[in-house]
């Protein structure tokens, strides 16, 4: 609510506490310095007072915009103490409809919304017994029952300002027992209600609502005993007594709503912070579960979670297990509460869910419960992305060990393909030429056929040289890019290879270099392992930012997530994850291979 509706509806307030203070002042029979007129006024600043106060902290704004209202009626209740006939039945009939409206506010305490099928009972069987017994006897109704809470006039009071005729017998013989009787079974019902909500309430909840449960308590058996003595036919001190506590039982329920708000607001507040700043301690789901009962003082308060789907899984089948797990890790059905639990949940933007199931009492408390999954989430997303990036150091840290170990392996093969290749050929021709100087030297006529034997053995080193330069990178995929570097692969390959790599264009180097290399292993595990393949389909996509590659045959296909993925898919992995890339691999007995990749470009 803005400080400015806030501030109007303060004003209006102080105005109506005003306005009932000089009602009751006008008064001969009853000065405003009496006893009743000044509780009377003082419950007016008390009910609306306190709705304000309900309606301004938010969670609780429509219960308190349903106690300022109950506040304002109040106030048409204190004209009742007007020596104005007109003002005085005023008061007098909104006295029935406070009785509603005050049933409504303590039966609907906290959310300001009738939650049980009782409750509403209760207060529909009050308006209809309002409306059909109540209202409709006011034109013939001489003089309204005293004494009585609303008024502090014993006797001189005021006539019934909209008297139309006379009371008949039926009104005083039938209907006006009926009503009481009935309006006593009303209260009794309240009581019912209150007293059951009071029983099912948890440990920690039951402490905010007993001062509210207890001032309603108060109240409707102040009326049940009240409307019983008058009915029969006490007076004297047991009636005034009776008509007193009445009367002070509504500015005690105003003081027992400040008292259940205030504490609730004191109990959510050390939760949630006990509930925050535990959350960094927490290092799996079961230590976040004892960490949420701690905060909420519910024991046995349970904690259950679905990880993120998995992106490349497809929608689960029909018949697929729950993804729910319990807060030690094991798989269960879907929560569900219980009769004597309700259940909150919430999902991160990952994907990942969480449910809390509670003690009842806490269905009233919708905001707070949002507020804990909130940060039940919270903890669970540090938790999942905690052991991501643990498990990404630990594959970042072996990947970086296989470069190192595959490097080396390179470097070795490069050295041992020169020396037993290029060295060996060159040692050859360096004898070769040594015997050819010494020949010309010698004036040998075989010294020109030497030297022009040499040309051949030069070629045939330079075609060995650039047989390994090739294998290192190959010249097509530098000077004409990865479309034609993979065809020329793919003319190569025992299997027939189609590309599709129209708009793909110029990549850089790296990226360029590690699509080829996981393309050209691709094809070597058809090559190898894919039997009965006819077609290799190689797929080229340039996505904004990003490159895609797909490597699909119709082979015999394998059972994809075993243990060990092969140092052929690892090493695809690792050079891809060099380039800040990632790998996948779709594959299913008798469904053939699907190798993808994407990597991001800079």
């Amino acid at each position: 609510m803005s400080n400015r509706k806030l501030t109007a509806l303060g004003a209006l307030g102080v105005a109506l506490c005003a306005l009932s203070a000089v009602a009751a002042s006008v008064d001969p029979v009853a000065p405003a310095n009496s006893l009743h007129a000044t509780i009377s006024v003082a419950t007016v600043a008390a009910l609306l007072g306190v709705g304000l106060y309900a309606w301004h902290r938010g969670g609780e704004g429509r219960f308190g915009q349903v106690l300022y209202a109950t506040g304002v009626c109040w106030f048409f209740v204190t004209l009742s103490n007007s020596d104005a006939a007109l003002l005085y039945s005023v008061g007098r009939i909104a006295g029935w409809v406070f009785e509603v409206l005050l049933a409504y506010a303590l039966l609907s305490y906290p959310t300001g919304r009738l939650e049980s099928r009782g409750a509403r009972l209760v207060i529909i069987a009050g308006a209809l017994l309002i409306g059909l017994l109540y209202v409709p006897t006011i034109p013939w109704t001489d003089q309204y029952p005293l004494p009585a809470p609303f008024t502090s006039c014993t006797a001189h009071c005021p006539q019934n300002f909209f008297l139309a005729s006379s009371e008949p017998g039926l009104v005083t013989d039938v209907i006006r027992p009926l009503r009481d009787a009935l309006a006593i079974t009303v209260y009794l019902g309240a009581v019912w209600v209150l007293a059951a909500r009071l029983r099912l309430a948890g440990p920690n909840l039951r402490r905010t609502l007993v001062p509210v449960l207890s001032a309603a308590v108060l109240r409707f058996v102040a009326a049940i005993v009240y409307v019983t003595l008058r009915r029969a036919g006490a007076d004297g001190v047991a009636l005034e007594a009776a008509v007193l506590v009445a009367l002070l039982s509504v500015p005690a329920t105003a003081l027992g709503f400040l008292v259940g708000l205030v504490q609730w607001r004191i109990y959510s507040g050390g939760a949630l912070g006990r509930l925050t700043t535990g959350l960094a301690e927490t290092g799996d789901p079961g230590e976040l579960r004892d960490l949420l009962a701690l905060a909420l003082e519910e024991p046995a308060l349970e904690l259950f979670y679905a990880p993120p789907a998995d992106p490349g899984a497809g929608a689960p089948s029909p018949g697929a297990p729950s993804p729910w797990l319990d807060a030690a890790g094991a798989p269960c059905a879907d929560p569900a509460p219980s009769p004597r639990t309700c259940l909150r949940a919430a999902e991160a933007d990952s994907g990942l869910r969480v449910a809390v199931i509670c003690d009842e009492g806490f269905r009233d408390r919708p905001e707070f419960l949002d507020a804990v999954c909130s940060c039940v989430v919270s903890g669970l997303e540090r938790q999942r992305l905690d052991a991501a990036l643990s498990a990404s150091l630990a594959d970042v840290a072996a990947s970086r060990k296989r470069l190192v170990g595959a490097a080396d392996g390179a470097r070795r093969r490069i050295e041992r393909d020169l020396h037993d290749g290029a060295q060996q050929q060159l040692v050859t021709l360096r004898i070769k030429l040594e015997l050819a100087r010494e020949a010309l030297e010698q004036g040998s006529p075989k010294a020109g056929a030497m030297v022009a034997g040499l040309g051949p053995e030069v070629d045939e080193i330079i075609d060995e040289v650039r047989a390994l330069a090739r294998g290192i990178y190959p010249p097509l995929l530098s000077s004409d890019g990865l479309g034609e570097a993979l065809r020329a692969a793919g003319r190569r390959s025992p299997v027939p290879v189609t590309i599709a790599a129209d708009g793909i264009g110029r990549l850089p180097a790296e990226a360029e270099s590690a699509v080829y290399f996981c393309c050209l292993e691709a094809l070597q595990n058809v090559a190898k392992h894919a039997t009965g393949a006819r077609a290799v389909a190689i797929g080229l996509a340039r996505d904004g930012d990003q490159v895609r590659f797909e490597v699909a045959d119709d082979g015999c296909g394998f059972l994809a997530g075993g243990p060990d993925p092969g140092s052929g898919i690892t090493g695809m992995r690792d050079r891809l994850a060099a380039v800040g890339g990632e790998l996948r691999v779709e594959s299913a007995p008798g469904a053939g291979t699907r190798v993808r990749g994407r990597i991001a470009l800079d």
